[in-house]
């Protein structure tokens, strides 16, 4: 697989979750983090094993890479997503998920120490182009409400970095068992969410079951077709993009999120985008081009 199908792959992967997100950030607001984060794993959940078993692609592996994945669902897809989940109730979809910027520093340190892979001039310069873009929109924050809300952007930090460790133990599963299936390993990643969330509050199951039960045919198709794109899909395309691809510049295609959400919160409000988006953008197609000439 050539590096222009992998980052195609991330793209996809990040624009199937940023869409996502903001039916997320409604239903947070609406309930709480925890409740859309539950919804949106257990349909992912389904349709993964419904997948895997459709496919017939599973593979034999140890306690090492079963252990792995189930610590990565756990901190990514459950502790990271109530944290990242928690910011968009406060602060929106596409303003929490500009701290992605960061992710690619945290993962392109674990790639230099633990996968031996160096960055080039070029994957340090994309890099940094895609880090610019989260100064933009928390200038743009801070020029339209006169705060930064740090706490807000906060919570989206720890949900991040949760997210970047799940990243780390899902590939260190990959490098102890190459033979690993997508599907499959999204499975156990689920099946470590949906522990955690047990762990946390055993009832809350309950709850979500009797509140979906109360909702609109119309609300509950959005849910999980939510929960499809937002989780079944998009880890489908990121997982298979991250078996093969440098780590650090693979996680830099995460700023296409917030991007793309803002582009669909202008057309949905009507508003031309403003200096602060046709800013970032500009950085983000530098850097891509960047990274894909590296």
């Amino acid at each position: 697989m050539n590096s222009l199908e992998v980052y195609g792959l991330a793209i996809g992967a990040n624009l199937s979750f940023s869409t996502a997100s903001m039916v997320f950030s409604l239903y947070a607001r609406r309930f709480s983090s925890m409740w859309i984060n539950q919804v949106k794993v257990f349909t992912a959940f389904i349709a993964f094993v419904l997948a895997m078993v459709i496919s017939q692609k599973m593979v034999s592996i140890g306690t090492y890479p079963t252990a792995m994945l189930l610590l990565s669902g756990f901190a990514g897809l459950c502790i990271g997503d109530i944290f990242l989940f928690r910011s968009f109730a406060t602060l929106g979809a596409s303003r929490s998920l500009v701290l992605y910027s960061f992710q690619p520093l945290m993962l392109g340190i674990y790639g230099y120490f633990f996968l031996s892979q160096f960055f080039t001039l070029n994957q340090t310069l994309s890099v940094i182009c895609m880090i610019i873009c989260i100064f933009i929109f928390m200038l743009e924050r801070n020029r339209s409400t006169g705060s930064w809300d740090m706490k807000s952007f906060m919570w989206a930090f720890l949900g991040i970095t949760m997210d970047a460790i799940g990243i780390m133990l899902t590939r260190s599963a990959y490098e102890a068992e190459p033979t690993l299936e997508t599907f499959q390993v999204n499975v156990i990643r689920c099946l470590g969410a949906l522990v955690g969330f047990l762990l946390i509050s055993p009832k809350s199951y309950g709850v979500v079951l009797k509140d979906m039960m109360a909702l609109r045919k119309r609300e509950q198709s959005l849910l999980i077709a939510s929960g499809i794109c937002g989780c079944f899909l998009s880890l489908t395309l990121y997982l298979a993009a991250l078996k093969y691809a440098h780590v650090g510049t693979l996680t830099s295609i995460a700023i296409t999120g917030p991007v793309w959400v803002s582009m669909l919160e202008c057309l949905y409000y009507k508003k031309w985008p403003n200096i602060y988006l046709l800013g970032a953008f500009a950085f983000f197609l530098t850097g891509f081009y960047l990274m894909i000439t590296a």
